[in-house]
C-alpha cells in the first residue's frame, strides 16, 4: 500500500471512531438527566358504576393521581368526604367523582318532592311482555290502555280493551342492575313504573287495576293531541277487516304547511290596509253662490259612487252625456253616431 492512501485511511478511521465516541456520550448524557417533574394531584374516581341512592363505601371507589390542570372542578380529594353519601345521580365508571353529584351526609335521594302542586303519583305494575317498560324513562309520556276479561258476575259480557288515560307523564321508573360474576352488567325490566296524575285519574288507575290489566303505550314527546276513547271488543276485533298503516301518514306528508308572507307582501298588505282605512277625499266645488261637495277614492282619486248627480247644471257640462266606467272614473269614449267626439258640450263657451 502506498503511504498516501495508508494516511488517507487512518485519517477516516480516527474520525469515526471521534464521532461514535461524540454520540455515545449524548446517550449517556440524555439517559441520566432526570425527567420533568409533572404536577399531580390525587382524586378519587368511581370502580364501577354506582346506582343513585346507593351509599358509597371505600370499595366502590379508587384514589388515582390527574394532572393538576385537569382535575375537574369539586373533585373528592378525601375519603372521609365519601363514606356514607349517596349520589343524587349515576357514577359512571372511571370519571371523577364530585361533590355535586353527592347528597350531603345523611340525606337520602327524595324525588317526592318535585311532585308539582295538585297531583299525585300512582304506581301501577308492568309486564315486560305486554308493555313498552323497557323503553320508558322518566320524562316519557305514555297512554294508558285497560284490558279487562269477559265477567258475567261483574257485568262485563265480554272481553274489551278501552284507552282511559291520555298523555301522561312517566314520573319514575324502577331501576334495578344487576352485576354478573364475570363482573358484566345487564339492566333488567322494570316491574313498577310511577305516573303523574290527577286525584281523579289516580282514582280511575286504581280501579282499572283492580278490574283487569293496564298497558302503557308511549307516544311521541311532541304529540299532544286527544283522540276519541275508542272501545274495542272482541267481536270487533273478530269481525272488522284488516286495519294497515302507510309510509305517508307515518311521516305527516298530507300536513300542509301555509306559506309564510315575506318581507314585501307584509309591507304591501300594511298598506293596503292603511290606505283602506283613509277617509274619502273631498273636493268642493264652488258655483256661482252655490257650494258642492264631492267625495273621491282616496288611493284611485276616482269620484265615488252615487254623486254623479252632483254635476247637474254646472256650466259647461251635460251630466246626461257623461259617463263612468267601473271602477268610477269618467269616460270619454265618444259614443257611437254622437254629434261630437267628445262627451262635454262646448256650445256654451262659443
Amino acid at each position: 500500500m502506498r503511504p498516501k492512501s495508508f494516511i488517507l485511511l487512518a485519517i477516516a478511521l480516527g474520525c469515526g471512531l471521534a464521532a461514535s465516541i461524540g454520540i455515545r456520550q449524548v446517550m449517556d448524557a440524555n439517559a441520566n438527566r432526570p425527567a420533568a417533574q409533572l404536577d399531580t394531584t390525587p382524586i378519587y374516581v368511581a370502580l364501577h358504576n354506582i346506582n343513585l341512592g346507593d351509599p358509597i363505601n371505600a370499595s366502590m371507589v379508587s384514589l388515582e393521581e390527574w394532572p393538576a390542570d385537569r382535575v375537574p372542578p369539586g373533585a373528592i380529594l378525601s375519603l372521609d368526604d365519601l363514606e356514607g353519601r349517596r349520589p343524587r345521580t349515576t357514577l359512571v365508571q372511571g370519571t371523577p367523582i364530585l361533590e355535586a353529584q353527592l347528597l350531603a351526609a345523611g340525606e337520602f335521594a327524595d324525588p317526592i318532592v318535585n311532585i308539582p302542586d295538585g297531583y299525585r303519583l300512582s304506581t301501577i305494575a308492568v309486564n315486560a311482555e305486554k308493555s313498552a317498560a323497557g323503553l320508558l324513562s322518566p320524562g316519557d309520556r305514555v297512554d294508558v290502555q285497560l284490558y279487562v276479561a269477559a265477567n258475567a258476575r261483574a257485568g262485563i259480557p265480554e272481553a274489551k280493551t278501552r284507552v282511559i288515560l291520555q298523555n301522561i307523564r312517566v314520573f319514575a321508573v324502577e331501576q334495578v342492575v344487576q352485576r354478573s360474576a364475570e363482573g358484566d352488567e345487564a339492566k333488567a325490566i322494570p316491574k313498577t313504573v310511577s305516573l303523574l296524575v290527577t286525584p281523579e285519574q289516580a282514582s280511575k288507575v286504581d280501579l282499572a287495576q283492580n278490574l283487569g290489566e293496564l298497558s302503557l303505550i308511549p307516544r311521541n314527546p311532541n304529540d299532544e293531541e286527544s283522540t276519541a276513547m275508542v272501545e274495542v271488543t272482541a267481536a270487533d276485533l273478530l269481525g272488522s277487516g284488516v286495519s294497515r298503516n302507510s309510509r305517508e301518514e307515518e311521516q305527516n306528508r298530507d300536513a300542509i304547511q301555509e306559506p309564510q308572507p315575506g318581507f314585501f307582501d307584509t309591507v304591501m298588505g300594511m298598506m293596503k290596509r292603511a290606505a283602506e282605512e283613509r277617509p274619502p277625499f273631498k273636493m268642493e266645488i264652488v258655483e256661482a253662490e252655490e257650494v258642492r261637495e264631492m267625495l273621491f277614492n282616496p288611493t284611485s282619486l276616482a269620484p265615488l259612487s252615487g254623486q254623479h248627480d252632483s254635476l247637474n247644471g254646472t256650466r259647461g257640462v251635460q251630466a246626461s252625456k257623461v259617463k263612468y266606467s267601473g271602477d268610477g272614473r269618467i269616460d270619454f269614449t265618444p259614443k257611437a253616431g254622437s254629434e261630437n267626439d267628445f262627451p262635454i258640450d262646448l256650445g256654451g263657451t262659443k
